[in-house]
Order: structure tokens, then sequence, then C-alpha cells
């Protein structure tokens, strides 16, 4: 059985502040990459709104997403040694 990506909706153009998000797109350009975060509401899970609008020069991106992912490895690694 495949899973099926859900589609859904986002008005690009709204904004509620500081909220939790599901979803993070990401548009890159020539020269920036921007990040938008999305909020699916659980009871109107076919739309979402985006919370939050990041653009950062493109080296910074790529340092935030190494950060990322060194992060997460650590995070990893510390509660791999738990278990």
């Amino acid at each position: 059985m495949v899973n099926k990506q859900k589609e859904i909706k986002v008005n690009p153009n709204s904004v509620l502040g500081t909220t939790y998000s599901q979803i993070v797109g990401v548009t890159v350009t020539d020269y920036d990459a921007t990040l938008e975060f999305v909020y699916i509401n659980p009871r109107q899970n076919s739309e979402g709104v985006v919370v939050a609008r990041v653009t950062l020069p493109k080296n910074v991106a790529l340092d935030l997403a190494r950060t990322i992912n060194i992060t997460l490895q650590s995070h990893d690694k510390k509660t791999a040694k738990k278990n």
C-alpha cells in the first residue's frame, strides 16, 4: 500500500504570529532562501496558514541547514546512549 501525500492549500498572505508549525516551505533564488513556516489547524487540516516567513542570504541558509543537521545528529547520539 502506497501512502498518498495529502494536498494542503496554504494562504501565503496570512500571518498569525508565534505558534507551532508542522510544515516548512523553502524557496530559493540566486541570492537567498526563504523559509515559510506553516500551521495546519487539526480541525481544518486541508488548509494551512503561514505563521512566519524568513528570508536569508544563501550562505546563512546553508549554515543554518548544517547547524540543524549537526544538532539533530548530536541529539540522536545522546538519545541512543540513554536507551
